[in-house]
């Protein structure tokens, strides 16, 4: 028997609210006591006494806790800039427009008190500068947000300069250090929008600027390329999923009300004199430097890698190789439960972020920068203590979490490549370019093939998704479409956050959090919310005004009624409270009264009169 629709809709808003409520409880079970957590795993747990390895290669993890409690989160000084036009290719453009005035009505309404939000809207026009924390703020932001016009004609493009600035004239506050900021770039112009005066900008002060394409008239080359230099990320939604504006924001700004750490930097460290070296890194999108803060030394026993703001529930991953010498008969080593191990690497994360000491503090995160730290020990046994003191022979299996890191660093590297060499900036998409990424991939999962632990299947959808899109590309002439979802899954992956890619239902679900979908949610349900409006307040006199005016006699007689009464109600509420006094001092005086007949009756009590 067939299910009906409005039957169907009402499964799904019960599913949506269970869900919801299922996410929130995870949460709250896991808050509370967790923090900021670095966590070293390497690719095997011990390296003969005896044995170099050239590249030994360990996993540094950081992963961030789920926030719920307000006070532990970072506040966020977030701007906006709207660089909309007229046209989508297909009509007017009314429906675009109305579908960024909706999105950012939703920025408006997840914002938290203690955040900063400006919206720049086409041709440097500050749509809001700020609010204070109030109802009539947000709710005058969002009739700010109304008054938005497309995109003239020859508008002079330079809102993302705008917003930058406006970031920098903010106030300062107590804990300047510990506030995050961002920006958030939404344009459908097919040469990004300030991206000249963007390449000017000083690198050391750029705050992550997170850029949405809409339609295939943007250039996702140009909006990557502002997002790479600023560690924002890239999405982009197409033609066919315009009402998927708010939730293609909603990916990004989950992540952006939800920073629970700034200024956060993974520093890795050899011992010294033990002859291990970082021979190099793979970090994605993020940055790293070998220079060591205080000495200024630059060698290969030290890497600092740059994170910027962490996202609670998130979690970043960096393969490390390492170059470890064999062991003399004389070097010490550590003894500890009858293995022979030695240290090989400090992992410490450093920044702005709450810890569970600091959960009822003022401010949201410590004002100086706080360390949390790993190090890494493996197991150097000679040859006559392997089966004595360590449980049996080695290890032979390499550990699955870090084989299946290797290969996702693996495939990024195969597609941005592929990007660089194959796809070109104005070049058409042929069918002998997605042949190509094809056999390109079946020649990665050949050379892996034995590989032990080894999970492809995820990565294997992806990459056959992007030969699709290149196959479709190909049949209709046209790129457009395929680089923009190439070039925002490179960004999703280079920066280990979820990118909409296409729509908001298009994202990398190794990248999703809890809280991603809980947004999502409050966009699929059409929850935007603001603050309940407080009543008006109203002042007046401590005393009632005079009933009646003097004559004007000069004397004390008082002849004219005060205009502040209505005649015609003035005289029923005379009669009005005359009655209740005359009802209220009988019955106070335990009197009675003769009624119409002539009878004496007890005195009834009035409704809400005296007890």
């Amino acid at each position: 028997m067939p299910i009906s629709a409005c039957s169907m809709q009402k499964k799904m808003e019960t599913w949506l609210v269970l869900t919801a409520l299922l996410l929130s409880l995870s949460l709250a079970a896991a808050a509370g006591t967790e923090t900021v957590k670095v966590i070293t795993t390497p690719v095997f747990p011990h390296i003969p006494r005896l044995q170099a390895s050239k590249d030994f290669q360990v996993l540094v993890r950081v992963e961030a806790p789920p926030a719920l409690q307000q006070h532990r989160r970072v506040p966020v000084d977030l701007a906006v800039v709207l660089d909309v036009g007229a046209s989508t290719g297909t009509g007017t453009g009314v429906p675009r427009l109305d579908a960024v005035k909706k999105a950012v009505k939703f920025i408006i309404s997840q914002v938290h008190d203690n955040d900063r939000l400006a919206v720049v809207g086409p041709s440097n026009y500050r749509l809001v500068t700020g609010f204070k924390d109030t109802y009539d703020a947000r709710h005058n932001a969002q009739k700010s947000v109304e008054q938005l016009q497309h995109r003239g004609e020859f508008t002079s493009g330079a809102g993302l300069e705008e917003a930058i600035k406006i970031l920098e004239e903010l106030p300062a506050t107590a804990s300047r250090s510990s506030r995050a900021r961002f920006v958030i770039l939404v344009t459908d112009r097919a040469v990004a929008e300030g991206s000249s005066r963007f390449s000017k900008l000083p690198r050391e002060s750029l705050p992550p600027v997170h850029t949405f394409g809409l339609g295939e008239a943007h250039d996702p080359r140009e909006l990557l390329h502002i997002a790479r230099e600023s560690q924002g990320t890239y999405s982009f939604v197409d033609d066919q999923n315009t009402d998927g504006i708010t939730g293609a924001i909603a990916v990004c700004l989950s992540g952006l009300k939800n920073v629970v750490a700034v200024g956060a930097r993974v520093r890795l460290e050899t011992p010294v004199g033990s002859g291990v070296t970082i021979e190099r890194i793979q970090s994605g999108g993020y940055t790293y430097s070998r220079t060591r803060p205080i000495t200024t030394r630059d060698d290969k026993t030290y890497v600092e890698v740059a994170l910027g703001a962490l996202y609670a529930g998130e979690v970043k991953s960096f393969l490390v190789h390492l170059s470890v010498p064999a062991l003399l008969a004389s070097t010490s080593t550590v003894v500890a439960d009858g293995c022979y191990r030695q240290q090989l690497l400090t992992a410490s994360l450093v920044g702005h972020y709450t810890t569970s000491d600091e959960e009822y503090a003022a401010a949201p995160a410590s004002p100086s920068p706080t360390v949390t730290q790993a190090i890494l020990y493996v197991q150097r046994p000679p040859p006559e203590a392997l089966d004595v003191f360590c449980g049996g022979a080695l290890q032979t299996v390499p550990v699955p979490v870090v084989m299946n890191h290797i290969a996702r660093f693996g495939v990024l590297e195969m597609v941005a490549t592929f990007v660089d060499t194959d796809i070109g900036r104005h070049s058409t998409v042929t069918a002998e370019v997605a042949t190509k990424l094809r056999a390109q991939w079946e020649k990665f999962v050949q050379a892996r093939q034995f590989w032990s632990g080894l999970d492809l299947g995820v990565l294997e959808d992806e990459v056959s998704w992007m030969v699709n899109i290149l196959e479709k590309a190909a049949s209709r002439s046209g790129s457009s479409a395929a680089t923009a979802y190439m070039l925002s899954w490179l960004s999703s992956y280079q920066m280990q956050r979820p990118t909409a890619m296409g729509s908001p239902d298009s994202v990398a679900a190794a990248f999703v959090t809890v809280n991603m979908q809980l947004t999502l949610l409050e966009v699929r349900k059409g929850i935007v919310t603001l603050p309940p409006p407080q009543p008006p307040i109203v002042c007046v006199d401590p005393l009632p005004p005079p009933l009646f005016k003097p004559s004007g006699r000069n004397d004390d007689t008082y002849r004219v009624v005060n205009t502040a009464y209505p005649p015609s109600v003035l005289v029923d509420a005379i009669n009005e409270a005359m009655k209740q006094m005359h009802l209220a001092l009988v019955q106070a005086s335990k009197l009675q009264r003769c009624d119409g007949a002539g009878v004496d009756a007890m005195m009834p009590r009035a409704a809400g009169a005296f007890a």
